[in-house]
């Protein structure tokens, strides 16, 4: 059992913290700026977990944490839930998605987002048959959405645990007690009702979007870019940067309204920003890249998308959450469409490990960049009639965010704090431009899956936006577990990447998987009284649909799903270098079931080296030629084994095989 130490009483203590939601777009930055005096006694509460942040990861934790049977603490610095869900509800995904490459619970998440809008509105005929039907048909995502809908969704699964979860909204940990390797307790304050708590967990997530609890703890971090002698990654800098961390953004809704006029005031310092961000709808794309070199967008119109999610020609639709084509007459008056674009990103300052009051300015000079950007879309945008500029119709829907202002409640932040764990991924495991491999770098630990470009937004700090394809990837347990604690864990961005993988592991379906892993390892610390073996935890994901292999045709609702990956990642079950394909229905060859049986015995040989071992050791055998036909079907004959009654002798499958290999008796 985990030790629980009681924390002797304190004195009143005063913090100065930032209530980000509060921040506004003009007048006092320093308004958001808050003093906290927690009284010497506060009121406190205890649970399992504590879990900062109902973000994309910490949702998801809480729900696993709670359905292994823990009492969770989930705080929440703004009104509502769902972090990137919220601001960016344009998923960042792969083109795998609809099958594969994320966990059971987020595809489940997925499929209740559609069926909202298929239950709650009445669809055109196209959309209705629109097996995988996204309601915003736009471009960067087969998913678009509004925020609120993703927030109801998120709201009704944590009110289902709410015997288990308690949820506390706009609460922030201001501070956090921890002796040696443990982490005591932590106050919170709740910006609402101005009450202190202090909370004793017995284990601590950190789901924030910007890693807060990593100073709070005194747990070892990294901020920005790393040096390339640090990482040996080929295109780390030669310095390190701590200022070099990618920007974030303001995002909001518009409509446009064609005819109306709804242009807003003139943002102050409106000229100067517009130039150096600089606003257009011109974007070089690096010809020494490779890339296509300078292109202009138009505003409106819909072409039919390219590979990469991304839109040949019109600016408009790239985020739009609502087509009005895809429903009834009446039912969407007008697209809704999320700005995003990457000349409205706040470069010119990072927010990590800055003042409160330095907090604040940098966070409203954000949003006064978002705010130009809108002006602009009204003012000076270049028109695609060629008359002038500007379109006075582009209306900001501020119900969409649910703020005063009209901007996300929370920005967009791409790079957090990252802890400094017992391992790291690098730019070299991910098998960048490696045309032989179709998965990056093995981790015999891993706890789940992920696959996005290495997408980096510039910081202002001399770093040129940059932009590569790795291979689908791995989630390593190494990379989330900390040096120097026994009760934390990252459950979201910032566990042990560089700058260069953090813009590969910061999307939606990835976070969510880290919130799922971190969870089960915390449930499993918990139980046994230390954090587990990664082949426990596996055993615990897998169950409950996270992969631990890439696999491209493997759906989460396979009934071998669990037993496949638990194969493969134990080197029992064939996996191609060209392709991701698991072909769970296919025979399984003579060469394959004789690799498997020698990985099980830790010899790790292949083909022909596979069955002369096999055959010597008698699991197999030749026929009277001494021949031993490896790429005929396997059958369960050949494999000289007592086996349990059968209903066939084979041809088996891989998904037969993964299941028989695992079995206990074996």
């Amino acid at each position: 059992m985990i030790l629980f130490f009681l924390i002797p009483a304190a004195i009143a203590q005063t913090f100065t913290t930032v209530d980000v939601q509060s921040v506004p777009a003009t007048g006092d930055p320093q308004s958001a700026v808050i003093t906290v005096t927690a009284p010497a006694n506060p009121r406190e509460v205890r649970c399992d977990i504590l879990i900062a942040g109902a973000t994309n990861g910490g949702v998801p934790a809480a729900l696993v944490a709670a359905r292994r049977g823990h009492s969770v603490c989930l705080t929440e610095e703004t009104d509502g839930v769902g972090g990137q869900f919220h601001s960016v509800p344009a998923l960042d995904e792969h083109k795998f998605i609809e099958i594969s490459g994320a966990t059971r619970s987020y595809h489940q998440f997925r499929n209740a987002i559609r069926d909202h809008y298929r239950k709650n509105f009445r669809l055109s005929p196209a959309a209705a048959n629109w097996e995988n039907f996204n309601p915003g048909s736009c471009y960067v995502s087969s998913l678009c959405f509004e925020p609120k809908v993703g927030e109801r969704l998120l709201d009704e699964m944590l009110r289902q645990q709410s015997a288990k979860i308690q949820l506390l909204k706009r609460t922030r940990i201001v501070h956090i007690t921890r002796t040696a390797d443990r982490i005591q307790s932590a106050l919170a304050y709740n910006f609402a009702t101005k009450e202190t708590i202090r909370i004793l967990p017995r284990f601590v997530l950190d789901a924030t979007e910007m890693g807060d609890l990593l100073p709070l703890a005194k747990i070892p971090y990294a901020v920005g870019s790393e040096a390339k002698s640090d990482t040996n990654e080929p295109h780390a800098a030669p310095e390190p940067n701590t200022a070099c961390v990618q920007s974030f953004t303001y995002t909001f809704g518009v409509e446009h309204r064609d005819g109306e006029d709804h242009r807003v005031s003139k943002p102050q310092g409106y000229e100067r920003i517009r130039d150096s961000q600089p606003f257009g709808l011109r974007v070089n794309y690096p010809e020494e890249f490779g890339w296509r070199g300078a292109y202009t967008y138009s505003v409106f119109g819909d072409d039919p998308p390219i590979p990469n999610n991304m839109s040949p020609r019109p600016f408009f639709p790239w985020r739009r959450l609502l087509a009005t084509r895809n429903f009834a007459p009446g039912q969407v008056e007008r697209d809704l469409v999320l700005m995003n674009w990457p000349r409205q990103d706040y470069h010119d300052e990072s927010v990590l490990d800055r003042t409160p009051t330095d907090t604040a300015r940098i966070l409203q000079a954000a949003k006064r960049v978002a705010m130009s950007f809108l002006y602009w879309m009204q003012n000076d945008m270049p028109r695609d009639d060629g008359k002038g500029g500007g379109y006075p119709g582009m209306f900001l829907r501020k119900d969409v965010m649910g703020s005063t202002d009209g901007l996300s409640k929370y920005p967009y932040i791409r790079e957090s704090r990252r802890i400094r764990a017992q391992g790291r991924v690098a730019e070299q495991d991910m098998n960048i431009d490696v045309e032989t491999e179709s998965r990056a770098r093995s981790y015999s630990d891993s706890v789940g899956t992920g696959f996005y470009m290495v997408d980096i937004h510039p910081c202002g700090a001399n770093e040129r936006g940059r932009m590569m394809m790795p291979k689908p990837f791995q989630i390593p347990m190494s990379a989330m577990l900390p040096r120097d604690l026994n009760n934390f864990l990252p459950a979201a961005k910032s566990l042990g990447v560089t700058h260069l993988t953090n813009g590969a592991f910061r999307l939606h379906p990835i976070e969510w998987n880290i919130g799922e892993a971190a969870a089960v390892m915390a449930s499993l610390a918990l139980t046994s009284g230390s954090l587990p073996e990664a082949a426990k935890v596996q055993a615990e994901l897998v169950a409950i649909g996270v992969p631990l292999v890439w696999f491209d045709d493997l759906p989460t609702n396979h009934p071998s799903f669990a037993a496949i990956h638990l194969a493969a990642i134990q080197g029992l079950y064939p996996l191609d270098n060209r392709s991701l394909h698991a072909s769970p229905d296919s025979p399984m060859t003579r060469f394959e079931a004789a690799e498997a049986l020698c990985a099980r015995q830790g010899q790790k040989l292949k083909g022909k080296a596979a069955a002369e071992h096999a055959v010597k050791q008698g699991w197999m055998a030749v026929d009277h030629r001494n021949w031993f036909h490896g790429d005929l079907p396997f059958y369960w004959t050949d494999w000289r084994t007592q086996h349990p009654a059968l209903k066939k002798t084979g041809p088996v499958t891989r998904a037969e095989f993964a299941r028989r290999i695992l079995a206990p008796s074996n």
